[in-house]
C-alpha cells in the first residue's frame, strides 16, 4: 500500500470508529453508568479515542505487497497497541470506574468489538469498490470492441 492509500483508509477508519465509539460509549455507559452526566467536554472523547485507533493504522504500511501471515500479524499488533491505548486512558480518566472489573471487561470487549466492526465495513467498501471497478472495466472493454 502507498503512503496516499493508507491515509485515505486511514481517514476513512476514522470516521467509522468514531460513529462505532460513540454507539460503544453509549452502551457501556447505559450498563455501567447510566445516572452519569457530562459536560460538553465529553463530546470530544469518540473523537479522541479515534484518533488513537488510527495512529496503528501505520503499522500495516510497506512498501511492498505483504503475505497473508504478514498482514495477520500486522492486524494483531495494531489491536493489541489499540487495546493498550484505550485501556490505559480509562484507567487514567478519573470518570471511568476502572476500579469495576466488569467496567474494564466491558471496555475490552467493546473495544474488540469495534476493530473488528471497522474492518469489516473497511473490508465490505473495498470489495464493492472493486466489484464496481470491476463493472466499469467490462463496459469500457465492452465499449472499445
Amino acid at each position: 500500500m502507498s503512503i496516499k492509500e493508507i491515509l485515505y483508509r486511514s481517514i476513512m477508519i476514522y470516521f467509522i470508529l468514531v460513529t462505532c465509539i460513540t454507539a460503544g460509549i453509549a452502551i457501556l455507559g447505559t450498563a455501567f453508568d447510566p445516572d452519569a452526566r457530562f459536560g460538553y467536554s465529553a463530546f470530544a472523547s469518540p473523537f479522541i479515542f479515534a484518533a488513537l485507533g488510527v495512529i496503528p493504522n501505520l503499522l500495516m504500511y510497506s512498501s511492498k505487497e505483504l503475505s497473508d501471515k504478514q498482514i495477520i500479524l500486522r492486524k494483531i499488533i495494531q489491536f493489541a497497541v489499540i487495546e493498550v491505548e484505550v485501556v490505559g486512558l480509562c484507567i487514567m480518566s478519573p470518570v471511568i470506574h476502572t476500579e469495576k472489573v466488569e467496567v474494564i471487561t466491558g471496555v475490552i470487549i467493546s473495544v474488540f468489538v469495534i476493530f473488528i466492526l471497522a474492518n469489516l465495513i473497511s473490508i465490505m467498501n473495498n470489495y464493492f469498490s472493486a466489484k464496481q471497478l470491476t463493472k466499469e472495466l467490462m463496459q469500457f472493454q465492452k465499449n472499445i470492441k
